[in-house]
C-alpha cells in the first residue's frame, strides 16, 4: 500500500505540467477514483486510509486536512510528509497504468462533475459505495472496497 499523500503530490504534479486546476474537491475525487481503478485491476486497496462519506462524496480524511488551507484555490505546492520529506510514487506497473488512465479520462472534468459521478443518481438500480455509506450510517460513514469493487465495475467493466 501507498501513502494517500504522496499519491496527492502525483497528481500536483500532473496538475502543474498539464495546466489543469486541480482543488482539494477534485483532488479527492481523483484520489477516489484511481483507488477504485487500483483495487478494479489488482484486487488490492491502493491505500490503508479509508474514504469517508462527505456531502460531496468520498474523502481522505487526513488528506483533507493537508489540503484544507488552500479552501477552494487550487492546489500548487507538492506537500511533504510528517518527515519533512516529499514523495511522490513512480508510476510503473498497475499503478502507472491506472493513474496515467485516471488523469486521461477525469482530469480535465470539474470537481462538480467527478461528484455527481461518485454520488450516483438517487433512482440508481445499483447505488454507488457513496450512496450505500450514506444508507448504512449518515455521512461519516466509512466505505467498504466490496462496495467500492462494485462502482468499479460498474465504471470499468467487469
Amino acid at each position: 500500500m501507498i501513502a494517500p499523500l504522496y499519491v496527492a503530490n502525483n497528481m500536483i504534479r500532473r496538475a502543474k505540467e498539464h495546466k489543469v486546476s486541480l482543488t482539494n474537491l477534485k483532488l479527492q475525487k481523483l484520489l477516489y477514483l484511481l483507488y477504485t481503478k487500483y483495487y478494479h485491476e489488482s484486487g488490492y486497496s491502493l491505500f490503508p486510509d479509508r474514504f469517508e462519506a462527505w456531502k460531496y462524496g468520498p474523502v481522505l480524511t487526513k488528506i483533507y486536512e493537508v489540503f484544507k488551507d488552500e479552501g477552494s484555490n487550487p492546489l500548487v505546492r507538492l506537500r511533504p510528509d510528517p518527515n519533512g520529506k516529499v514523495y511522490i510514487v513512480s508510476e510503473t506497473d498497475v499503478f502507472g497504468d491506472c493513474i496515467d488512465h485516471i488523469w486521461a479520462i477525469y482530469a480535465r472534468k470539474s470537481a462538480s462533475e467527478l461528484v455527481a459521478m461518485t454520488h450516483g443518481p438517487d433512482t440508481a438500480e445499483k447505488p454507488t459505495a457513496w450512496r450505500k455509506a450514506v444508507g448504512r450510517g449518515g455521512l461519516g460513514e466509512f466505505l467498504i472496497d466490496a462496495d467500492i469493487k462494485e462502482d468499479g465495475e460498474a465504471w470499468f467493466g467487469a
